[in-house]
């Protein structure tokens, strides 16, 4: 009985409350949804990159180098050969044994050794010793190689028997029982091989021979600068053999160690501690004593720079939005609690005149708040975690449980409202955007508030790109926007007083009443300005730093490739400029020549010219950055700078290619495409080699270039036997574009806008429904004195107008000039191959967005009035009105 008569009432308030109540414990649950979800999924972003980013050819490789009976001494056998592969494993800090598997060890000549003989392409074979191989091959013809040392060796090496890869005999047409000499330009005498056997892997798949092509097939690779290629293979042996040729103590040999990284094992976690434990392991190695020295040779360090750098910004930059998107989801339970509180406020204000206390108060309105948010949240939280989206982040937990303490702690306020008791405490007093005056500490709390607003902004430039996931740098932008609202609020009720004149003089009374009744919202009425301020600020936000990113890397692939394709060699025939314009698709070809090793009198150190046309090379390439102007066409980059250092004067490069010529730069350049960054080089103009120039690199724009052709062009123009170089930017761009973390930057952009455009229409929604029964009435008083049903539609619109204009533009602005305020924050540069990608004005397609919301929301408010149209006059009149 007891219970009853504490739970009736309480119930029955529920039961009024059912409408308000039920939009509080959805905003609830979707909020808690989208706190788990949208961080989950970031951090299984960021895990993919790190994945993606280590790659599957990723190892960690101990590797040490011996000569002859000391390399046979220290490692004599198998047994000693695994014996420091373990030693190496033990010394591994915890993070990197977890990501490594079982360490692979393996011996091999320090160089590839010529194979004697006549051949349309020279011929090298690499000795090696993989004791690790025997178990993932298969013997196809022959026999494993088995070398017995004999007891007296003399200085020559006796012959030597090793297999080959199948694949390797049947392309150099070797057989079993074939005989090999080799010789080291180092070493006159020669060692003699034969192969006893031919192997096949037992699992051509297996990850184990992504590091050992040339255990299974030749390879080339380029022996002289002529650009000369030699068919290189890999021969095994066994033990025999290797002590066999370690008796020569001028033979070196090159001690492998390498402990794989499995495929995936590195998310972002890991990613930083490996980064951070390299080092001591590598101290760790070669501090080592027992064998000779070792090192420890990885991409992995590398690979995680620039993945670590990506990740700074991408937690910057997304930090910021998602911080603004969880502030907007707040401030939309904040504005569902206070609507709620509204409605209580006179049923409240009734019982605290009959003499209920505040604890009695805060235990209905604070019990009936916390059953609207508490089991929604918790529902929220688990089907979060119920998605999967990612790894849970215990920010995540922090974020439901301050939306739940927020929208708790407003409903505490509400009872707090009604301490003064009675029934004037109900809502007796107008507390309107216009008629409300704010109290000195209003005052204080706002100027606070800019204060900190300004400081943190102070801290956040100071702090820079290392930043990264700090707190600060997310909670700089909402505290901008919360102090831009709190001025928007400050002028707001100025703007409707100013324009009211303006109105009255007009025909009709919608625009008076419209602007009537929009002054006439109470201060939590207030409250939307402020949260479609910030999702306005976090869609600008978004839009301008995926514009600078997107454009950003734009800019960076032609700074790379200089064109829309590069093709150059050594040299190539003048003519093949007039080919390369005739080929399809090919609209502008400019020139260039590159000189190395070029110096000037009493320079020793070289430098390196480039020749080119610079007025023609703008004209062709507008979209190439970073070239100055320069009236003779000439230019240094830093580097030369400090090595020519002849401040204003001429000086005069010379070299065994061009004849000398005398140089004054006009300008600094700091990038040249195909010149390496913080390279030394200079910009000649392209007839400063005369007449007998001939271009190395050609320029090429067009769209949909035949790149076939331009291949045939340049094979029939460059010198037989020279390298060839074909680059197309839209290589360069894929690779920048395709980036894991940058789809994970772009989708989160749009998702954060998109979601803060929801809620965004939310508070619309509800403050249009809630105020549905007010402007009822106002509409049927109106309706009395002639206004048709068009003109109470305009009505509900006049009436939203003041507050969403006012809002979105104030959030806009400050959105596209937060990558600004916040400054090295912003740091695309991990994204676009370290070019500065500079602010952008954001696309037709944000801005069609954003116009798009606008009409959405207006939209929204026709139908509110729609839904909420009562025609029948005695519906919504009392008696006496």
């Amino acid at each position: 009985m007891r219970r009853a008569l504490h739970t009736g009432p309480w119930l029955r308030l529920a039961r009024t409350q059912w409408a308000p109540l039920a939009a509080l414990a959805v905003l609830a649950l979707v909020s808690a949804l989208l706190a788990v979800a949208v961080p989950a999924a970031t951090a299984a972003g960021y895990d993919r990159d790190a994945a993606t980013t280590v790659g599957t050819d990723a190892d960690l490789q101990v590797v040490g180098r011996a000569k002859g009976t000391g390399a046979s001494s220290a490692i004599p056998n198998v047994g000693a050969l695994t014996a420091n592969a373990f030693t190496w494993q033990q010394l591994l800090p915890g993070s990197l044994r977890n990501v490594t598997g079982p360490p692979e060890a393996s011996v091999a000549l320090d160089s590839p050794q010529s194979i004697a003989g006549e051949f349309s392409e020279p011929r090298e074979l690499t000795l090696g010793w993989d004791p690790d191989t025997d178990r993932r091959i298969d013997i196809v013809a022959g026999r494993p190689p088995v070398n017995e040392v004999p007891l007296n060796q003399g200085r020559t090496t006796p012959e030597i028997q090793v297999m080959v890869a199948e694949r390797y005999a049947d392309a150099m047409g070797y057989k079993v029982g074939a005989r090999l000499t080799l010789f080291d330009e180092e070493i006159p005498e020669p060692l003699h091989v034969r192969i006893t056997g031919l192997y096949a892997p037992a699992n051509p798949r297996d990850a184990y021979w992504a590091p050992r092509v040339s255990l299974l097939r030749p390879t080339e690779r380029i022996i002289d600068r002529e650009g000369t290629k030699a068919v290189v293979g890999t021969a095994l042996t066994d033990t025999g053999g290797y002590t066999m040729i370690a008796a020569d103590a001028r033979r070196g040999f090159t001690f492998t160690w390498r402990f794989p990284v499995r495929t995936g094992a590195v998310d972002t976690g890991r990613a930083r501690t490996i980064a951070a434990e390299l080092d001591s392991y590598r101290a760790a190695v070669q501090g080592h004593a027992g064998l000779f020295a070792c090192t420890v040779e990885t991409p992995l360090e590398a690979r995680l720079d620039a993945f670590l750098g990506r990740l700074r910004t991408a937690q910057s930059v997304l930090g910021m939005a998602l911080a603004g998107l969880l502030a907007v989801a707040a401030g939309v339970l904040l504005l569902a609690a206070g609507l709620l509180g509204e409605r209580l406020r006179p049923l409240l204000g009734t019982m605290r005149a009959r003499g209920a206390s505040l604890r009695q108060l805060a235990w209905y309105a604070g019990g009936l708040t916390a059953l609207g948010v508490l089991p929604a949240a918790a529902a929220g939280y688990a089907a979060g975690l119920l998605l999967d989206a990612g790894p849970p982040q215990r920010s995540s937990l922090y974020a439901v449980a301050a939306l739940v303490a927020v929208v708790l702690a407003l409903s505490g306020a509400m009872v707090l409202r009604e301490r003064g008791g009675g029934l004037g405490s109900a809502g007796a007093r107008r507390d309107d955007f216009t008629a409300a005056r704010p109290s000195l500490r209003r005052l204080v709390l706002d100027l606070l508030l800019v204060v900190v607003a300004v400081a943190g902004v102070v801290v956040l430039r100071q702090r820079g790109a290392a930043s990264g996931g700090d707190p600060l740098v997310a909670a700089v932008p909402v505290l901008l926007g919360a102090a831009l609202g709190m001025l928007v609020l400050r002028a707001y009720p100025y703007l409707l007083r100013a324009a009211g004149p303006l109105l009255r003089r007009g025909r009709g009374a919608l625009w008076f009443v419209g602007l009537a009744r929009a002054s006439r919202q109470s201060v939590i009425g207030a409250l939307p300005l402020v949260i479609l301020l910030l999702a306005a600020a976090v869609a600008g936000f978004s839009a301008t730093v995926d514009a600078a990113l997107r454009h950003g890397q734009v800019r960076a692939s032609y700074s790379v490739v200089g064109g829309d394709v590069r093709i150059g060699s050594t040299g190539l025939d003048p003519s093949a400029v007039a080919k390369a314009r005739a080929v399809r698709g090919v609209t502008a070809v400019v020139p260039a020549r590159v000189v190395q090793q070029v110096t000037g009198l009493g320079e020793p150190a070289p430098i390196t010219v480039v020749g080119i046309d610079l007025d023609a090379y703008r004209k062709a390439f507008p979209g190439v950055p970073g070239l100055p102007d320069a009236p003779n066409g000439q230019l240094v980059s830093p580097g030369a700078a400090g090595i020519l250092a002849s401040g204003s004067k001429p000086v005069t490069l010379s070299s065994h290619y061009i004849d000398p010529f005398r140089f004054k730069p006009a300008a600094t350049i700091d990038r040249f495409p195909s010149m390496d960054t913080g390279s030394a080089f200079v910009v000649v103009p392209y007839t400063t080699f005369g007449s007998s120039n001939y271009p190395t690199e050609l320029f090429v724009r067009g769209d949909h270039v035949d790149v076939a052709a331009l291949r045939k062009v340049l094979d029939a123009a460059a010198p037989k036997g020279a390298p060839r170089d074909v680059q197309l930017r839209a290589d360069v761009l894929h690779g920048m574009t395709a980036v894991p973390m940058v789809h994970l930057v772009h989708r989160t952009f749009r998702n954060a806008a998109l979601i803060g455009g929801g809620y965004g229409l939310l508070a619309v929604l509800l403050v249009l429904v809630v105020g549905a029964r007010a402007r009822g009435r106002t509409v049927a008083h109106l309706r009395v004195l002639g206004f048709n049903r068009r003109q109470s539609r305009a009505l509900a619109l006049v009436e939203i107008a003041p507050v969403l204009l006012c809002a979105v533009a104030a959030g806009w602005v400050l959105g596209l000039l937060l990558p600004e305020i916040t400054g090295p924050v912003v740091d695309l540069r991990p994204y676009t191959s370290g070019f500065t990608a500079t602010g952008h004005t954001p696309g037709a397609a944000a801005l069609l967005g954003l116009l798009a919301a606008l009409l959405l929301a207006a939209a929204a408010a026709l139908a509110v009035d729609r839904a909420f149209d009562r025609p029948n006059l005695g519906d919504v009149l009392r008696t006496g009105d």
